[in-house]
């Protein structure tokens, strides 16, 4: 292997660990809380090397959306998505996605959300992640709307709406910390709830069930 592409490879692996040891401590001690120093010491690395590296704390945090969407396979549901042409199994896909981000990184994205009312920085980061999020939502109802099975007394934009709220993470955390839901058991009624309400009855008026 070429110098230059060992060095680039290390190079990018130190990044990771140093946003990696920055995930860690934002969560724990918060992004006020928090100083380069100890992010240097939480990821073993010389306080010099994360100046070099980023340059700022700021420009550390920006890559938690790329660290979370790593983290929770966002890419592999991603490319299911895009594979996928059944419309229940289609909602199937963008709820798993989004359970998976709960399970890896629900605590970053609260701790980024709880944050963004006080600091500019994070506000910028949770912003970027709704963006991902909601972009992602409207591929999904277009594609439902393209194959005509989005219900035709719903509005496009209704249908975002519900889609976005009931895949979002707060929504999860609502169901499982404060209502005792397992993954599973939110996983399952709101993939069956959002078929529900967005698919156009099948032939003889049933409903579309999920596979």
């Amino acid at each position: 292997m070429p110098v230059s592409s060992w060095r680039r490879r290390q190079a990018l692996a130190t990044r990771r660990q140093i946003v990696e040891a920055a995930r860690r401590l934002f969560v724990t001690t918060g992004y006020a809380g928090t100083t380069v120093e100890a992010i240097a010491a939480e990821a073993g690395v010389a306080v010099a090397t994360v100046y070099k590296a980023f340059g700022t704390k700021a420009a550390i945090a920006s890559e938690l959306n790329d660290l979370m969407d790593d983290e929770a396979r966002v890419a592999d549901f991603a490319e299911r998505i895009r594979q996928t042409t059944e419309p229940t199994e289609l909602i199937g896909a963008e709820v798993a996605l989004n359970v998976s981000l709960h399970e890896h990184c629900a605590d970053i994205i609260e701790a980024t959300r709880s944050g963004a009312a006080v600091d500019t920085t994070l506000a910028e980061i949770y912003a970027e992640g709704t963006r991902r999020h909601d972009a992602g939502v409207r591929v999904v109802i277009g594609r439902l709307q393209a194959a005509g099975a989005l219900r035709r007394d719903l509005e496009p934009a209704h249908a975002i709406g519900l889609l976005s709220t009931l895949c979002s993470v707060e929504a999860f955390a609502e169901l499982t910390r404060r209502h005792g839901w397992t993954l599973q058991q939110c996983q399952t009624w709101i993939t069956e709830a959002l078929c529900s309400l967005l698919l156009e009855p099948a032939e003889g008026g049933a409903k579309r069930t999920r596979r």
